[in-house]
C-alpha cells in the first residue's frame, strides 16, 4: 500500500462530510448524542481536507518521499486507519437509515431518516467495529483528528526530525486501535497521552501573513481576513469533552501590491484585417459561450485578468467604464508544481434563439485520482512503462537564428492572440492500455513561454481557407517546440484550478506535436493524450490564456468549498441535500456579443458531467441572489436542464393537462472558501443586476 494522495485524501474528505450529514437528519426525534458525532465528523472532514492542501505543497511532499521508510509507512498506518474508520462509519449508517419516498405535486422527494430501532436502542448500539459505544465512536474521531492536526503541523515545519518525532509514537499506537480483541477505551486513552505530549514538543506553525489590501477593492470588502491562525496546544481537549478541534490552516501565498493590478482590455488583440473576417467563425467555435471585459480575482488578494486585459469591479456603485486601468508588467520565478492532472491540488455561438449547449470537459473524477494514485507508485507499477524517451532537439542546431526562422515560417499567415511565460507543462501518459487509470504525467519541459495562435490554411483538398488555433510551447533552452492544435469537432474549455490560480488543464483528448529543427519536416514525436497541465509565472498569464481560448474574457474567479442543490415549492422541505458541486471555481464571463453575464462552475463527477451554467443578469428569467449568512449564498430562479432521467424535479411549460414538464435545477446554496469572496460575488451581482438584458434562453452547459 502506498501513501494516501492529496486527491484520496479530499475524496475521504467528501464522504465524511456526507456522513456528517447524515447525522443531522431527522433532528427533531434524533438525541443530541448525534448532533456531537456530527460535530466531530465534520471537523475530521475539515482535517483531511487542510491535509491534502498541505500534501499539495512541493516542499511537503518531498519532506514524506525523502523522509526514512518507517516514516512513510507509520504516516500510511496513521492516514488508513482513519480512512478505515470514516468507511466503517459510511457502511453502518447507510446499513441504518431508511428511505422513505413521498409523493409531491411534482413527483417525489426523498426523504432519508434513522430507523425506529436505531432511535431506540442508540445507546446499547456498537457503532465502531472494535466493539465501540456512540462515546467511543466520537472520542475515535477526536483521536483521528488531533493526530492529522499534527500531522499538519509536522509537515508545515518543513523539519525531517520533527515528522520523525510525531508520527513514530503515533503510528505504534493508532495500529493497534482497529485490533477487536483489545480495549478500545484503554488504547484511546494512551493515545490521547501520546498526541497530548506531542502538542507540546512540535513548535506551532507561524500565522500565514495577511496579504496586502489591493487598492481596487473597498475597505468594506476587505475588512475580514478570511485565514485563520493555527491549532494552539490548547486546542486538542481531554477526552469525552464536546470540543471541536480547531485545526491549522495551510499557509497560503500572500500578493504583493504590484502582483494585484488592474487594467482593461479589448475582448481580443489586435489582428490582421485579412484574418479578422475568417477567424470570427473560428473564435465562435473554440467555446460555445460568450462572455466579456475584465476583472479577475482569486484567494484573499485580487489580480487582473492578463497582463494585457482586465478590469476591477470597484463599488456597487461605480460604472464599469470608470474603474481603475493600470499596466502589469509582474514576472515571478518558476517554482516547481507538482505532476498531477487538476481536479484536487493542496497548498484555478450563440444562436439566433438559443445559446448551444456545451460537451463535458471529459475530467472524470475517478480518473484523477487514479493519476495522482500511479503518480506516488510508479515503482510498484507490474506494467513497465511505455512511455518513449522524450525527443528532444540538441541545443546546437537550435540558436536564436534558426529559432526565428521557425517561428516565421511558422507563424506565417497568423495572429498571436497571447504569448506568456509559463512555469512547466505536462501532458498524461497512459502506461497500462486495459487501465485507463494506469497513468502518468510527463513534464516535457519547465521554463518556457506558451502562446496562442490562430493561423489561416489553405486546405489542398477542399482548396478552401479555413483558421486553425493552436497552442504553441518554446522551451527557453530551445529543446522542445510542442504544437497542440485545436480540432474543429472539439469544445476546448480550459479547467481553472481550485487550488492553484496559476495552473490551466486541456481536459479532452488530442494529439500534442513535438517539432523538428526545420518547420513542416517530420514531427520529432507525436503523443496522444486526454489531460494537458499548463502552469503559468502569473495569475495574470493564466486568465490571458483563458480568455483567448474561450474567445471571451474573465470577470472573476471565486473559490467554492461546495454548491448545494435547493428545491421549490411542498418539496423543498422533504428533499434530501445533494451536493452538485465541491471544490471548484466559480468563474464569471462576460459576452460581447449579447452583454451577458455568465456563472460557470463544474459538477462533481457523481452528481452529473459538465457545467452548473446561470446567467446573472438576464430580464427574461431573473435569478435571486441572497446572503444566507455564514459564508454561504441562496441562488433562486434558476432553470439547468438536468439528466432526462433523474425524476426529482420538474417545472411545468404553459397550463392545462397536455403541458410539458422539463427537468431543471430550480436552486443552489453555494458556499464561499472566505467571508471576503462572498461578499465580492454579491456585489458584482448587484453591480450586472443594475442593467439586465434580454438574452436567449440558455440550455446549460452538458
Amino acid at each position: 500500500m502506498a501513501i494516501p494522495t492529496n486527491g484520496d485524501l479530499l475524496t475521504l474528505s467528501q464522504v465524511a462530510w456526507k456522513i456528517g450529514r447524515a447525522f443531522t437528519t431527522d433532528r427533531t426525534n434524533a438525541p443530541i448524542e448525534f448532533q456531537e458525532v456530527e460535530a466531530k465528523v465534520g471537523t475530521l472532514a475539515r482535517a483531511l481536507k487542510q491535509l491534502a492542501e498541505a500534501l499539495h505543497a512541493e516542499a511537503n511532499t518531498s519532506l514524506i518521499h525523502e523522509a526514512d521508510e518507517n516514516v512513510q509507512h507509520g504516516v500510511e498506518l496513521i492516514l488508513k486507519s482513519c480512512e478505515r474508520t470514516i468507511k466503517d462509519l459510511d457502511s453502518l449508517v447507510d446499513h441504518n437509515q431508511v428511505i422513505k419516498k413521498h409523493r409531491t405535486v411534482g413527483g417525489f422527494a426523498i426523504e432519508r431518516s434513522w430507523s425506529d430501532l436505531v432511535l431506540r436502542e442508540y445507546k446499547s448500539i456498537i457503532w465502531t467495529t472494535e466493539g465501540g459505544d456512540l462515546h467511543g465512536l466520537r472520542d475515535l474521531l477526536h483521536m483521528h483528528t488531533s493526530s492529522i492536526s499534527l500531522l499538519i503541523q509536522a509537515l508545515q515545519s518543513k523539519s525531517h526530525s520533527c515528522l520523525e518525532r510525531v508520527v513514530a509514537p503515533m503510528a505504534s499506537r493508532v495500529e493497534g486501535i482497529h485490533d477487536k480483541h483489545g480495549n478500545l477505551d484503554q488504547q484511546l486513552e494512551e493515545l490521547h497521552r501520546i498526541l497530548q505530549d506531542l502538542l507540546l514538543s512540535v513548535p506551532p506553525t507561524q500565522t500565514p501573513p495577511v496579504p496586502a489590501q489591493n487598492p481596487a477593492r473597498s475597505p468594506k470588502t476587505e475588512a475580514a481576513n478570511p485565514l485563520s491562525p493555527p491549532v494552539s496546544p490548547s486546542a486538542i481537549s481531554p477526552r469525552r469533552h464536546n470540543t471541536i478541534v480547531s485545526l491549522p490552516q495551510a499557509p497560503r501565498r500572500s500578493r504583493s501590491p504590484e502582483s494585484t493590478i488592474s487594467i482593461r482590455a479589448p475582448s481580443s488583440p489586435p489582428e490582421p484585417t485579412s484574418l479578422s473576417r475568417a477567424s470570427s467563425s473560428t473564435q465562435k467555435r473554440v467555446s460555445e459561450f460568450s462572455f466579456g471585459v475584465s476583472s479577475l480575482r482569486y484567494s484573499s488578494s485580487s489580480y487582473a485578468s492578463s497582463t494585457a486585459s482586465s478590469v476591477r469591479w470597484s463599488n456597487p456603485g461605480t460604472p464599469r467604464d470608470s474603474l481603475i486601468r493600470q499596466q502589469s508588467s509582474t514576472s515571478k520565478k518558476t517554482l516547481q508544481v507538482p505532476r498531477t492532472p487538476e481536479v484536487y491540488e493542496s497548498r484555478e455561438r450563440p444562436g439566433d434563439d438559443v445559446l448551444p449547449l456545451l460537451p463535458p470537459p471529459a475530467m472524470a473524477y475517478v480518473s484523477a485520482i487514479g493519476i495522482e494514485r500511479v503518480s506516488s507508485r510508479t515503482t510498484l507499477n507490474p506494467y513497465p512503462s511505455t512511455q518513449p524517451d522524450l525527443v528532444k532537439l540538441h541545443r546546437s542546431s537550435t540558436t536564436s537564428s534558426q529559432k526565428a526562422v521557425f517561428k516565421k515560417e511558422a507563424f506565417r499567415n497568423s495572429a498571436v492572440l497571447c504569448d506568456v511565460r509559463g512555469k512547466h507543462v505536462e501532458y498524461s501518459h497512459q502506461i497500462n492500455e486495459d487501465d485507463p487509470r494506469d497513468v502518468e504525467m510527463i513534464r516535457p519541459c519547465e521554463d518556457c513561454r506558451i502562446a496562442v495562435v490562430r493561423k489561416r490554411v489553405h486546405d489542398p483538398e477542399t482548396k478552401a481557407i479555413r483558421v486553425v488555433t493552436s497552442i504553441w510551447v518554446f522551451s527557453d533552452d530551445n529543446t522542445i517546440r510542442m504544437e497542440l492544435r485545436m480540432d474543429d469537432t472539439q469544445i476546448y474549455i480550459p479547467y481553472s484550478s481550485y487550488f492553484s490560480s496559476t495552473k490551466v488543464s486541456i481536459t479532452v483528448p488530442c494529439e500534442l506535436k513535438f517539432h523538428d529543427v526545420k518547420h513542416g519536416n517530420r514531427p520529432a514525436k507525436l503523443a496522444k493524450t486526454s489531460w494537458v497541465n499548463y502552469v503559468f509565472d502569473t495569475p495574470q498569464a493564466a486568465a490571458l490564456f483563458q480568455n483567448e481560448l474561450m474567445g471571451r474574457t474573465l470577470l472573476a474567479t471565486f473559490r467554492t468549498e461546495k454548491t448545494m442543490r435547493i428545491h421549490e415549492g411542498l418539496s423543498k422541505s422533504f428533499s434530501y441535500a445533494e451536493q452538485m458541486c465541491g471544490l471548484e471555481n466559480l468563474r464569471v464571463w462576460e459576452d460581447n456579443d449579447t452583454g451577458a453575464i455568465i456563472a460557470l462552475i463544474h459538477f462533481s463527477a457523481d452528481f452529473r458531467a459538465g457545467y452548473l451554467a446561470f446567467y446573472l443578469n438576464s430580464s427574461v428569467n431573473p435569478i435571486k441572489v441572497k446572503d444566507d449568512g455564514n459564508r454561504e449564498v441562496k441562488i433562486r430562479g434558476l432553470k439547468v436542464p438536468i439528466d432526462s432521467g433523474r425524476k426529482d424535479s420538474v417545472v411545468e411549460k404553459g397550463k392545462g393537462k397536455g403541458v410539458e414538464k422539463e427537468k431543471v435545477i430550480s436552486g443552489a446554496k453555494i458556499e464561499f472558501a472566505s467571508d471576503a469572496e462572498k461578499r465580492e460575488f454579491l456585489e458584482m451581482c448587484r453591480e450586472v443586476q443594475k442593467d439586465l438584458v434580454e438574452l436567449p434562453e440558455l440550455c446549460g452547459v452538458n
